[in-house]
């Protein structure tokens, strides 16, 4: 059997990215041949670029000549260091990070409690559109996700506006809406239905015009929790979700602007039913058999929702790395979407790395990207050409591969003192900061606890040894630390509101509990004197079985 020809519009976008990005994608696969070159060149451009700003100055940016004297003059920064230089550029208009003004912010939880506000210039916005589009260049080539319709998932473009009356929100989401008209044709949603405020409604929205689109070749979304968060949705409720494609309806609440409205099909509404009827239940394969590819994360806790997904979605669907991306940047993109070769976006951001374990044991010497070792893991620190400067990322990532003198990287996990499931970023402060509030509330006095962030379950595991005398209701105490965690944290409220993240478990331990597991951890070779509880880690990196020392329920 002859595979079936790429429809003409599939081949009108291979043209135009090829035309675009032919020249961008040679220039950097160039650079990885000599990264320590392009690396320094890019460094002095940032630098001598922001000399006259108030923290390039204070830095005295324009005498730095290489990455080691950028390292003595600048020491590693946090967003808490930076912030009040975000918060007076925004608010002045003076250039304190960059000589050029922010025109939008991505915003995500801080370590404080306090939003984080990235700041992106204009040109950071070419920068980001064009590192997706070089990663959409990549996909066309590899695979044949782009042959039909891409349902595509993205955050709000807009949240909110600063002080300025500048906006935050999600990037990605800004720049979906203003793709251009030969890639729109490829939505299967409209734009709109990222700023449908309640989290259910919009989920169902989703839902039904996904359903509607029968040729859907290619799903995009960041973490594939989405994806088994929207399964769940046609799973549970078919019968609705297939009334809203048969009348071309969505729920009140989820209205959309005229040219973005639902449109009724019946036949596929027919076609739905029949589908159901067969099977008893809806899953990826069944509603669209053409599905090529999916684009999202692989890395870290991501692995589990796509293990969920694995039984749902046709056989030989691809698993297209999205890369290496947060709020504050995007750190790789995927140059071959065959077989996921994620290069560092070396031409854009200068890169400096700590070894996970030198860094984890205190020290901190730093490497710059051919100095990395191929199955390493590394702490991640960035300078970027929008105001942030030796960032502590506080990210592992993984060498996977040398791409001639240059490492591939995979994001790994978050580093210590911080967790996330599906991007919610919560804290060690914040974590601690939930608990104590939560049981001086209800009056219980803590002895020891533990929040452990189960990948598996998708959500977090409070473990608590109390004063023997103290009374009080499990449940009462876990919804209370979860709506401080929800209060604390943005992202957390997100996931959770979102059902991608569950409410908070607690387990109660029995007394002792915490003396056992320092003993443990002093006899496993931590100095005693130096003990410290880590209050918050992941399930599968802690090595004392809490379970077993939980109270029967």
């Amino acid at each position: 059997m002859t595979e079936s020809r790429p429809p003409l519009h599939y081949a009108a976008l291979r043209a135009a990215l090829s035309f675009r990005f032919d020249g961008r994608h040679q220039s950097l696969l160039n650079a990885t041949g000599n990264p320590r070159t392009a690396q320094n060149a890019l460094l002095r451009r940032i630098l001598l670029t922001n000399a006259n700003t108030h923290f390039g100055a204070r830095h005295n940016f324009r005498q730095i000549r290489d990455p080691g004297a950028y390292r003595k003059a600048v020491p590693t920064k946090t967003y808490e260091d930076l912030r009040k230089y975000v918060e007076v550029q925004d608010r002045t208009g003076q250039p304190y990070l960059t000589a050029e003004r922010p025109v939008y912010y991505h915003r995500t939880s801080g370590t404080l409690g306090s939003a984080k506000d990235i700041p992106v210039t204009s040109a950071g916005l070419r920068r980001v559109r064009e590192t997706q589009q070089l990663f959409a260049y990549s996909v066309a080539r590899g695979t044949r996700a782009f042959e039909g319709q891409v349902l595509g998932i993205t955050g709000q473009a807009v949240e909110g506006l600063m002080p300025s009356g500048l906006p935050y929100g999600s990037a990605s989401g800004l720049l979906y809406k203003r793709m251009s008209k030969l890639v729109r044709r490829k939505y299967v949603l409209p734009p709109e239905v990222a700023d449908i405020p309640d989290y259910d409604l919009r989920y169902f929205a989703i839902a039904a015009f996904a359903l509607a689109e029968r040729n859907v070749t290619g799903i995009g979304t960041a973490n594939p929790s989405t994806l088994v968060r929207i399964l769940d949705l046609i799973q549970s409720d078919p019968e609705a979700l297939i009334e809203s494609v048969h009348e071309g309806r969505l729920p009140h609440g989820a209205d959309l602007p005229g040219e973005s409205m639902l449109s009724p099909d019946r036949g596929r509404a027919r076609e739905l039913e029949r589908l159901l009827a067969v099977k008893g239940v809806l899953d990826y394969a069944a509603i669209w058999p053409n599905l090529k590819g999916i684009m999202t994360w692989t890395g870290g806790s991501c692995s589990v929702p796509l293990r969920q997904l694995a039984g749902s979605i046709p056989a030989g669907t691809s698993i297209i790395e999205l890369g290496y991306i947060a709020s504050e940047f995007q750190g790789t993109v995927n140059i071959n979407a065959a077989e996921n070769v994620c290069v560092p976006t070396l031409l854009d951001n200068f890169f400096e790395f700590v070894e996970r374990g030198t860094r984890e044991a205190g020290s901190a010497d730093f490497l710059l990207l051919d100095e990395l070792e191929e199955g390493g893991e590394y702490y991640v620190f960035v300078t970027t050409q929008d105001g942030l400067y030796r960032y502590d990322m506080n990210d592992i990532v993984r060498v996977t591969r040398m791409l001639n003198a240059t490492p591939c990287l995979e994001f790994v996990q978050k580093g210590k003192g911080v967790t996330s499931i599906t991007g919610e970023k919560l804290y060690e402060k914040q974590a601690l900061d939930a608990v104590m509030a939560a049981t001086a509330r209800l009056g219980v006095s803590p002895k020891f606890f533990v929040m452990l962030a189960d990948q598996e379950a998708a959500a977090y595991t409070l473990y608590l040894e109390a004063s023997r005398r103290d009374s009080y209701q499990a449940s009462e105490l876990a919804s209370t630390v979860d709506r401080g965690l929800r209060e604390a944290n943005i992202e957390y409220d997100g996931k959770r509101a979102s059902g991608r993240l569950a409410p908070v478990e607690l387990k109660r331990l029995r007394p002792g509990t915490g003396g056992q597991f320092r003993a443990d951890r002093v006899a496993a070779g931590q100095r005693d004197s130096q003990f410290k509880y880590l209050h918050l880690q992941y399930a599968h990196e802690c090595a004392f079985d809490f379970s077993e020392h939980a109270e029967p329920v």
